[in-house]
């Protein structure tokens, strides 16, 4: 526990296609270092990394309709944690600390379900701190911030803002404010989550 709290990084969807694949953008690659940093000078108790994850039926699916791009199939390299970013989690907690979580919609119910039961563990005690990172800021994190804080309506939500890129920058800040609005902290860089 650092500080008193019980800290857990949530570090979403930061996977080669959305960053140099086929989903892949300059915010999102231009991201990448400031992930590194917050895993890196953290300290977290836990670190649970999602990973969008599409099979070949992806297309035929309502997602895959409406965006017909194929990516994070199912053990592709685009599906793959990005490496600096695996690197730093893999070199700063232990095994028994980090979890991956595959998930097939942008929100991930077992993410909030283990969210909820750590929340349960510090009930009304108001220690569990959740930061999120990762991208896109605009779908996938947006989403489970929100499931994250249904979930656990008293524990501290973080978003560092600058450790998170979007589809664009304005896709972004519209994101980052709507978050704001619904009382989730936000925060440009780690050292203010600390």
């Amino acid at each position: 526990m650092s500080n008193g709290k019980y800290k857990v990084l949530a570090v979403i969807d930061m996977q080669n296609d959305f960053i140099t694949g086929s989903l892949g953008n300059e915010a999102c690659k231009n991201v990448v270092p400031e992930v590194v940093k917050v895993v890196s000078a953290g300290d977290y108790d836990a670190v649970f990394l999602t990973r969008d994850t599409h099979d070949d039926n992806y297309l035929q699916t309502q997602e895959g309709r409406k965006l017909p791009v194929i990516h994070t199939q199912r053990d592709t390299e685009g599906w793959q944690i990005q490496e600096d970013v695996w690197k730093a989690v893999t070199d700063n907690y232990r095994d028994e600390q980090i979890q991956v979580i595959d998930k097939g919609t942008f929100g991930s119910e077992k993410l909030a379900l283990k969210l909820k039961e750590l929340g349960l563990e510090k009930e009304g005690d108001g220690t569990l701190q959740i930061d999120f990172v990762g991208v896109c800021t605009d779908i996938c994190v947006i989403n489970n911030v929100f499931l994250a804080k249904a979930a656990v309506p008293e524990a501290t939500v973080c978003v560092i803002a600058g450790a998170c890129a979007g589809v664009t920058p304005a896709s972004h800040q519209i994101a980052i404010d709507a978050m704001r609005n619904c009382q989730i902290d936000i925060v440009e860089t780690v050292s203010a989550c600390l």
